[in-house]
């Protein structure tokens, strides 16, 4: 596959830009503003390295790490990421829900926050049922097949270390999980006793809507293609062996190194994707823009920006 240059640059120069943010912020305690990029002063990202994401260093905390060695690990993320709302996590924490399921509970406690799910993602759930109802019972479905699911990880590990691919194949066709729960799951699964010696950590991804718009805009491709039997997996792989290269050299800032804390894999790869087409549609001014980073004082706030107008404040 041959990539567009230019794109690739931009690219990883997002990667190298979003992450450098976060290193001024929380590595070298700066004051903002952390970039001279109006874009990523202005709207919000997500972190380069979903381990950074507030969420999930709440889950690795509180729930992933603690049961990390543990079989009731499994159940324990999959109860969280349906919810994926700290809030919530301490609700399930603190009647310990997350161990110990309890459908009638966990309604009765859960109904009465302000706000008890994300709004990052779509949740399927059950017909004909409010959706607090709906995501115990898709959680009771997993609770309920644990046993097996938990049998078939444990024996991919026994036979060659495991595999993220396979655990998601596995779990994604179990009712209203689906392609993307499915793969949020087995990445935080990924730095657990089940898949921390997956095979293929650094060679697959699933690609999401957002990954393969980045990928078309490498391409060159209509931005609208996205056939499943597109095999968008190498092509990740290709990206990822281009950027890993770069690995200890993008983030160069002022004041010098620093020690990367993570290692830059093939979900990195993938949530990158994502971003850079987010960066990319406000760059190139196409369509509407929402996540406005609120705690930016440098620059005007345009809270709603219509179809067709300049992502820009006037």
């Amino acid at each position: 596959m041959t990539f567009i240059p230019e794109q690739v640059e931009l690219y990883k120069y997002w990667i190298s830009e979003r992450e450098g943010i976060r290193v001024c912020k929380e590595y070298y305690k700066d004051k903002p503003p952390w970039t001279e990029d109006e874009i990523l002063r202005k709207f919000k990202f997500c972190q380069v390295y979903r381990e950074d994401d507030r969420t999930t260093r709440w889950l690795r905390t509180h729930i992933r790490d603690p049961l990390k060695d543990k079989p009731e690990v499994f159940m324990a993320t999959v109860i969280f990421r349906w919810f994926n709302l700290i809030e919530t996590g301490r609700t399930l924490l603190d009647n310990n829900l997350h161990i110990e399921w309890d459908r009638e509970k966990a309604i009765e406690l859960i109904r009465v926050q302000p706000k008890w799910i994300t709004g990052a993602y779509i949740i399927k759930t059950p017909n004909r049922m409010d959706k607090v109802t709906g995501v115990a019972e898709s959680i009771t479905h997993m609770w309920n097949a644990k046993d097996y699911i938990l049998e078939q990880l444990y024996k991919y590990k026994e036979q060659d270390g495991g595999s993220l691919q396979k655990a998601w194949e596995l779990i994604k066709e179990y009712p209203y999980m689906g392609p993307f729960m499915a793969y949020e799951v087995v990445t935080d699964l990924r730095f657990t006793h089940l898949l921390n010696e997956a095979t293929d950590i650094c060679s697959w991804a699933n690609a999401g809507p957002g990954a393969m718009r980045g990928l078309n805009r490498l391409t060159g491709r209509e931005l609208t293609f996205s056939k499943r039997s597109h095999d968008w997996n190498s092509e990740m792989q290709e990206l990822y062996d281009i950027v890993k290269v770069n690995n200890h050299n993008w983030w160069v800032l002022n004041k010098g190194m620093y020690d990367l804390k993570h290692d830059f894999e093939m979900r990195e790869v993938e949530g990158g994707l994502c971003e850079f087409d987010k960066y990319s549609r406000i760059l190139n001014e196409e369509g509407r823009t929402r996540s406005i980073y609120k705690h930016n004082k440098h620059l005007p706030i345009v809270e709603d920006i219509e179809e067709g107008e300049s992502i820009w404040a006037k």
